[in-house]
């Protein structure tokens, strides 16, 4: 297991260590949580705001577990209700994962081309050879997915279609390559060029939006809501676009996007409030871009009713000024 933590120091700088790296005993939620709590008690910190996990269910019960012991501590924040956030690079891996889950024919037709090339330091010399005849400026090299990650997929088809050219002089080259093919399920067609390359547009901003969110040395939680709206956004469009193999995907990542970020009861509102602090954004942002998010729903409705319920669990709390609080203790 590995624990990071980000903190801000006294210089106002963003600070990022790993403080333990260490094997656990048991993937079993407590577990996780005790070891966590274990690490943080060493290190003598007291004052967590938030914590960051992927979405497997024994986090879950070490995320219940950690807000238990946080949650009466003086330091707790809103007795830690929005101490969970989800990590954005997984939810995102798993919306594109199931998008992907049914792959063309088109992209298995290239993934195969690609397979044959590499298969030995002959074939690819050959392909070589038909990249500079058909001068093409590439310095990139095939490479081939890795099924279980959407990413890979989005490479390989990205570096792939810049050798269309080089791919049909092949078939020239090395007269095995239409033969065996054929075989199995043809070379890759015009047709097929086309569908990878409006893949790999249609990929790239959630390539682009991974690795936005995965920094580490600059503040992303200011941006958050910001990119989530905006894959809410694009999937709508994907959906109604006229190329079905598309739109079928983006219904399939439409589905999974709604299943985490869908019920607003399960939204961390921090990430609306790192919106409202960043100046480019502000109030009038979050509360457009919620009405467009959560169906018209008001975000000042939304906010009021988690004030109510949170003041009602901790029993209320005095609103008067202290010189009315000092007066009423002198009465």
């Amino acid at each position: 297991m590995c624990l990071t933590v980000h903190f801000i120091d006294n210089d106002w700088k963003l600070n990022k260590r790993i403080i333990n790296f260490c094997p656990i005993d048991s993937h079993k939620g407590e577990a996780i949580g005790m070891t966590v709590e274990r690490c943080l008690i060493e290190w003598g910190i007291d004052n967590v705001l938030t914590m960051t996990v992927d979405n497997a269910s024994s986090n879950d019960t070490a995320i219940a577990y950690l807000k238990k012991r946080f949650s009466t501590r003086k330091n707790s924040v809103i007795r830690c209700e929005h101490f969970h956030v989800r990590c954005v690079a997984h939810i995102i891996n798993l919306v594109v994962g199931d998008g992907l889950s049914e792959v063309s024919s088109s992209i298995m037709r290239i993934r195969a081309a690609i397979r044959f090339v590499r298969q030995s330091p002959a074939r690819l010399k050959r392909f070589n050879e038909a990249i500079v005849m058909e001068m093409i400026d590439c310095k990139k090299s095939l490479c081939l997915d890795v099924s279980t990650r959407w990413n890979s997929t989005y490479l390989m088809l990205d570096v792939a279609q810049k050798f269309e050219k080089a791919f049909e002089r092949f078939e020239v080259l090395d007269p095995s390559f239409k033969s065996e093919m054929e075989g199995d399920m043809g070379v890759p067609t015009c047709n097929d060029w086309e569908v990878a390359r409006r893949l790999t547009l249609f990929l790239n901003q959630f390539y682009e939006l991974t690795l936005r969110v995965s920094g580490s040395y600059y503040v992303t939680s200011n941006t958050y809501f910001s990119e989530i709206s905006t894959v809410a956004s694009n999937l709508d469009q994907m959906v109604n676009n006229n190329d079905l193999e598309l739109s079928l995907m983006a219904s399939n990542m439409k589905r999974k996007f709604h299943k985490y970020w869908g019920n607003i009861e399960k939204a961390n509102m921090f990430i609306y409030i790192a919106t409202i602090l960043d100046p480019r954004s502000k109030l009038e942002y979050v509360e457009f871009t919620f009405q467009e998010l959560y169906n018209g729903r008001m975000f000042h409705d939304t906010m009021e009713s988690k004030f109510k319920k949170f003041k009602s669990a901790t029993g209320g709390w005095d609103t008067r000024s202290e010189l009315d609080q000092y007066l009423g203790e002198g009465a």
